[in-house]
């Protein structure tokens, strides 16, 4: 299993990978181990590069045997439970699953499309292998740029402007 999260703060991750680990133990999985992600921070931008959080995998065992759906289910679960159990944290708020599946991997960046392969350097790995991938340029239109709100959504992109009412009332419109 992985888990990609978005993290800033050595504090915060120390607190992070207990509480993480607590939740994975109480629901009956292993931790193999965790894996700070690769990355070349020369080709992100000035802001992108002062806000840079840790980034960081998590390796899950599921003991029993399940089928997918029900090892999805497990995870989501997980997250959920993780991320209740670090509401409380003065950290919180930096706190992002990026995705915690048995079939997705989600890379986020504040970072231009063309450097995400030179960015995240496991995609530069030719052990690496994907059918397709996909990638959403997002640019803040009314908050200001921060990584968790960087696309891909850990299911589904975007364009940012869905919570409008402007935009909301012509999308209703045009559905019917």
């Amino acid at each position: 299993m992985l888990l990609i999260l978005l993290l800033r703060g050595l504090k915060a991750v120390t607190h992070l990978v207990a509480a993480t680990e607590k939740v994975f133990v109480d629901e009956g999985l292993e931790v193999i181990g965790w894996r700070p992600v690769p990355f070349n921070v020369s080709v992100v931008g000035r802001n992108a590069k002062e806000t840079m959080p840790n980034i960081q995998q998590i390796f899950v065992k599921v003991a029993k045997e399940d089928n997918a759906d029900d090892i999805e289910r497990e995870l989501y679960i997980s997250r959920k439970l993780i991320e209740r159990a670090t509401k409380s944290f003065s950290w919180a708020d930096e706190l992002y699953f990026c995705s915690l599946s048995n079939r997705t991997i989600v890379y986020k960046g504040m970072l231009r499309s063309e450097v995400l392969g030179q960015f995240y350097l496991d995609l530069q790995n030719e052990l690496y292998k994907s059918p397709f991938a996909i990638y959403h340029r997002r640019y803040s239109t009314n908050t200001s740029p921060r990584w968790p709100l960087a696309q891909p959504m850990r299911l589904l992109g975007h364009n940012g402007e869905i919570n409008t009412i402007q935009v909301c009332i012509n999308i209703l419109k045009w559905c019917l």
